[in-house]
């Protein structure tokens, strides 16, 4: 039987914190199900992205078509579903992700942005149906997103400056926790040793569910 190995960490990619200060340009918010011909993209890959192959970069430029078959089982992307690409992308964006590229289709009516720390990681793949939808909230078997960070205050503490509500503080100087729009749980870890604890985090209470 050909031996199976999976490459990853936690099934997800690594981020660097530094990278979560950095100005990204976001597409135009599409706002309703009706999207206009000429601001629609039909290529099937679309890079906004000017970041440099990070650690976790190691798939090829069309992510699986030219991998070889070498026997290994390879990580790729994880799917999850938005009401709201414009928020959900921008929630993404906070965190240190870009898109790398995007599809979208005529007949489905439906848009599929891939975001990831850097140009040939693994990917999160947000699937948008252009007519409505609302979602129950995420069963607790999804889990959750794992992406080590340089510095875990300071990324916590641009999110919170955003608007994202850090649900599980980092008073360890190790964790946190975060949740998307969808209600997509985010762990943040940090890279290395804990920091030291460090105020507002180390007394700051946890909120909601995570």
């Amino acid at each position: 039987m050909m031996k199976m190995r999976t490459r990853a960490l936690s099934s997800f990619v690594w981020i660097a914190a530094s990278r979560s200060s950095h100005a990204f340009a976001f597409p135009k918010s599409f706002g309703s199900a009706t999207i206009p011909t000429s601001e629609r993209t039909t290529s099937t890959e679309l890079s906004t992205s000017s970041h440099k192959d990070g650690i976790s970069s190691y798939l090829p430029e069309d992510t699986y078509n030219s991998l070889p078959k070498d026997g290994e089982c390879v990580f790729l992307h994880t799917m999850i579903r938005s009401m709201d690409l414009q928020a959900t992308m921008n929630f993404f964006s906070a965190i240190g992700l870009v898109e790398t590229r995007r599809k979208e289709s005529q007949n489905g009516r439906f848009t599929l942005v891939f975001m990831a720390s850097s140009k040939g990681a693994p990917e999160i793949e947000i699937t948008w149906n252009w007519d409505a939808e609302v979602f129950d909230k995420p069963s607790r078997s999804m889990g959750h997103l794992a992406y080590a960070v340089d510095d875990i205050y300071e990324v916590c503490d641009s999110l919170q400056k955003k608007g994202i509500d850090i649900l599980r503080p980092p008073r360890d100087g190790r964790m946190a926790f975060v949740k998307s729009p969808d209600g997509i749980s985010v762990e943040l870890l940090q890279k290395g040793a804990p920091l030291e604890p460090k105020e507002p985090w180390a007394s700051m209470p946890s909120t909601g569910t995570w």
